[in-house]
């Protein structure tokens, strides 16, 4: 690294500097001491697989479907985490956290949600009933980090003792060390009394022996362990017609809703008799035929089974497949995809057929070999992805299963891997709206897109990138309005040509003539200008700083002055008494990053330097920091001018070699 002056009319502002940042995979992690049950309450499949890909495996991840849903989850799982998206639309989010924190307040709560969802959870953040809040859009290295932290603090909680009954009077503690202290009175037994009592002890463990080995025959994983005390009264329910008081039928629909969702949760979507998500759903709709919870249910019960005939389809499970796709459309008539799988089944069978007849006849060469061409073309997709290479060249996963679409567009194979694929690319766009490089989101999305991902889904991310461009131009435009009034206030009104009061004023003048506040600094900036000259008539101070025609003698005046005690020397004209070295970033030489930045600033009378001022860098985003911390604290000997030590403004370009470093 090295330093060398710099020419005051070669330099350039450089305001805009932006992190050139490429896609880099989820760095390994650890595996976590303890495994936790997240339930992740959301309707974006994308926050949902973000949160799966992200732990690993190391937690077990169940989506709920709704508020009900989650809290028969939380029952059933008796430890874990919650991870709430406020974008869910259902339920106003402080409502939905003070009820599900009420019921379960040792259950840790992470939120996902926009700067106002921050706001608007506020208190309940300060309070530690939301546990942390994750700000959109979500990374994978934050998701794991934040669910790290909630399985620590609930592998902190106590376990909390069973809550005394309601008919039982408390006692305090002071009664129980005295009772515990009293001396009883001798008692004498009958015998025939004492039998008596031993033999129905004797009863009472017997039949806790029997109940203990009912509940061993029981499955061991906490999500079976479901208790349905609502399907025994199921014909009592559906009987039941709305009266003045349905606060009963209300609670027994509500169960009922639960029990689907954990059955469907579980894959229980048509069997066993009685407790499957597609029969309990029903229940629900002959009780109340407009509920819209039961609805939902069962449309996701149907995808649920279409996603189940895809898999029979690629296992040549024909039956097994127009068995489920029956069920799918017994679930939901109006599913849209209900079409394509029926002609996939038939697809699926005269090619079987026509299999089995070309074997018969020795004529079925071409076909096999064009299906372990495709074959070998999805492997070699599906090891692309695993290597993090979706796309670049002929040897990528989009290369790959492109070719596979062309040789066989409707196979589901191809199908199923042009799925995955694109649901790598909208993590890649996702990982890279949160590094701010929304330039790179979008080409992200545009793949996906091309692909044939969920054209909502993309809509969303488009929305989100759109908003957060928003939001940098606006934070851009009020950096300008705050550097002009910092240099007014340091008196910087013409001088230095790239970094003063009517630099800044005029740029941001034109990128947004109407930015609130502008006028105001302008007219500030006109009558400090005014009274530098001390020539204009007082009526013209208000105008605009641009307008340089009311003010010309000012400007005339002003630019005189700064020139002639404004000139910017290079930095080897002046003696350095205290150089620190800039850092040469670590990443930049692990990287083999080489560069320069161009700096303005002023060495003081006592030698210090400040106004430190980046006008040029290459490449931007990667050296200036360091750059800006070394030369804060350089000492010079200061300029004399008439015999007297003044403020000097000085020009500098320091190089980043990795031959010098």
């Amino acid at each position: 690294m090295r330093s060398e002056p710099l020419a005051p009319n070669t330099m350039n502002s450089g305001l805009d500097r932006r992190e050139d940042c490429q896609s880099r995979p989820f760095a390994p992690v650890e595996a976590a001491a303890t495994t936790a049950n997240v339930i992740v309450l959301a309707e974006d499949v994308t926050l949902l697989e973000m949160v799966k890909a992200s732990l690993q495996g190391r937690q077990r991840v169940w989506r709920a479907d709704n508020a009900l849903h989650a809290a028969d989850l939380l029952l059933a799982a008796h430890s874990g985490i919650l991870f709430i998206d406020a974008a869910l639309a259902t339920n106003e989010t402080p409502t939905l956290v003070d009820k599900l924190h009420e019921q379960f307040p040792d259950f840790p709560i992470v939120v996902t949600g926009r700067r106002d969802d921050e706001i608007e959870l506020g208190e309940r953040i300060s309070t530690g009933i939301v546990f942390r809040f994750l700000h959109k859009p979500v990374s994978a290295d934050r998701v794991r980090n934040f669910i790290d932290a909630a399985v620590r603090r609930s592998g902190e909680q106590p376990a909390r003792e069973p809550s005394p009954s309601r008919d039982a009077p408390s006692v305090p503690a002071r009664a129980i060390s005295s009772i515990r202290s009293m001396s009883l009175p001798r008692i004498e037994v009958d015998p025939a009394n004492l039998r008596r009592a031993l033999r129905a002890v004797a009863s009472i463990a017997i039949a806790a022996l029997v109940a203990w080995g009912l509940a061993r025959a029981l499955p061991e994983k906490p999500w079976e362990r479901i208790s349905l005390p609502e399907i025994a009264s199921l014909a009592a329910v559906e009987r039941a017609k709305p009266g003045p008081d349905t606060s009963t039928r209300d609670t027994a629909l509500a169960r009922l809703l639960g029990a689907a969702g954990i059955a469907l949760s579980q894959g229980r979507l048509v069997e066993p008799a009685d407790q499957n998500a597609l029969e309990l759903y029903r229940r629900v709709l002959r009780v109340d035929p407009g509920n819209i919870d039961a609805r939902q249910g069962l449309a996701k019960t149907a995808e649920a089974l279409l996603s189940r005939v895809e898999q029979l389809l690629l296992a040549e499970d024909l039956p097994g497949a127009a068995s489920a796709l029956d069920a799918a459309r017994n679930a939901d008539p109006t599913n849209p995809r209900l079409e394509f799988f029926s002609s996939q089944l038939v697809r699926e069978r005269d090619r079987m057929n026509a299999v089995s007849a070309a074997a018969a006849a020795g004529s079925d060469d071409a076909e096999r070999a064009q299906a372990e061409r495709v074959g070998t073309l999805l492997a070699l997709a599906d090891q692309r992805m695993r290597q993090g290479k979706l796309v670049g060249n002929s040897d990528s996963a989009e290369a790959y299963v492109l070719d596979a679409r062309k040789a066989a567009p409707e196979d589901l194979g191809v199908q199923r891997t042009l799925s995955a694929l694109s649901g790598r690319m909208l993590l890649v766009a996702s990982e890279a709206m949160q590094r701010g490089d929304m330039a790179t989101a979008g080409d992200w999305l545009d793949r996906a897109e091309s692909l044939g991902v969920d054209g909502k889904t993309v809509a969303g991310m488009r929305a989100e990138i759109a908003s957060a461009q928003l939001a940098s131009v606006h934070e851009d435009r009020s950096r300008l309005l705050a550097l002009a009034n910092q240099r007014i206030a340091q008196g910087q009104l013409l001088e230095p040509a790239g970094d003063s009061a009517r630099h800044y004023t005029d740029l941001l003048r034109a990128a947004d003539p109407g930015f609130s506040g502008l006028a105001e600094t302008e007219s500030l900036l006109a009558g400090r200008l005014q009274e530098r000259a001390g020539r204009l008539p007082a009526e013209s101070a208000g105008a605009r700083g641009t307008d340089l025609a009311a003010i010309g003698l000012a400007l005339a005046a002003g630019r005189s002055q700064a020139q002639a005690s404004g000139e910017v020397l290079p930095g080897s004209s002046l003696t350095v008494l205290d150089h620190r070295a800039a850092v040469y970033p670590a990443q930049a030489r692990a990287l083999g990053v080489e560069g320069w930045v161009d700096v303005q600033f002023t060495v003081a009378t006592d030698g210090s330097t400040r106004d430190v001022v980046v006008t040029g860098s290459s490449p931007a985003g990667v050296f200036e920091d360091s750059v800006l911390d070394a030369i804060r604290s350089w000492r010079y000997e200061p300029r004399i001018a008439a015999g007297k030590p003044v403020d000097q403004r000085v020009a500098l370009r320091v190089r980043f070699t990795l031959a010098d470093d």
